[in-house]
């Protein structure tokens, strides 16, 4: 039931995009009578989804755009995606992945982790898409970097078309791994549920979405540079 909570709340956090401010302007008051004065609304809550991208490295897969690290900025040939944050540590949503990466490291990748940055909630639709990049470089001047990150898919992936998460591999098909066939899992990392921790530096991409909408939760890690 977690995945449809989130997407009904976001759903609920993004309908602006959806709303006529010109509707909501031809609204008028009747009772008017003895005011001639101006009606100041003060102190109201202003919240702002907006997207970070970022290409690192010196060696990158064809078609990769080399974006300034140091800004911050929408570019829809690189990326098109609605984004917002969840800040509150005590958030289930955050508890849940944190968990997940806390496993991941234990069991696989045993990196040395500091802290974990805000969870962000994702929205794809209408080509809404993410080209080739990195998560992280490995080194940063300020002596630490991402180092793990992590994909939970919040939607049935009946309910639209394109939005693959991909992993760079120079054009060569995703392997075998023992007994799990490679269709299976890109299946898997496309099936509702599913949680993909990977490491910061991977190349990956989210391919246009076609049909229907996306959403998606993601989250990192930080620790010091990788040497």
């Amino acid at each position: 039931q977690t995945p449809d909570r989130v997407i009904r709340s976001y759903e609920e956090f993004f309908t602006g995009y959806n709303t006529d401010p010109l509707e909501i302007l031809k609204t008028t008051f009747e009772e008017i009578e003895g005011y001639d004065e101006m009606v100041l609304l003060k102190n109201i809550k202003f919240e702002k989804a907006s997207v970070i991208n970022k290409g690192f490295g010196d060696t990158v897969p064809d078609g990769v755009t080399e974006l300034d690290p140091i800004s911050s900025r929408i570019d829809d040939p690189v990326r098109k995606t609605d984004v917002g944050f969840i800040t509150e540590k005590d958030n289930e949503i955050n508890q849940i992945v944190w968990y997940y990466l806390r496993e991941a490291n234990k069991i696989q990748f045993k990196y040395n982790l500091k802290y974990f940055q805000p969870v962000q909630f994702a929205r794809y639709r209408n080509g809404g898409h993410y080209d080739w990049h990195q998560d992280s470089p490995g080194i940063s001047p300020h002596g630490e970097t991402r180092k793990l990150s992590l994909t939970f898919s919040l939607t049935d992936p009946k309910k639209y078309e394109g939005g693959d998460l991909e992993f760079y591999g120079g054009g060569r098909k995703m392997e075998d791994h023992g007994k799990i066939t490679g269709n299976q899992i890109l299946k898997d990392i496309r099936d509702q549920g599913s949680v993909v921790v990977f490491d910061s530096r991977d190349y990956h991409r989210v391919t246009p979405v076609t049909k229907g909408t996306r959403y998606s939760i993601v989250c990192w890690t930080v620790g010091p540079n990788f040497v």
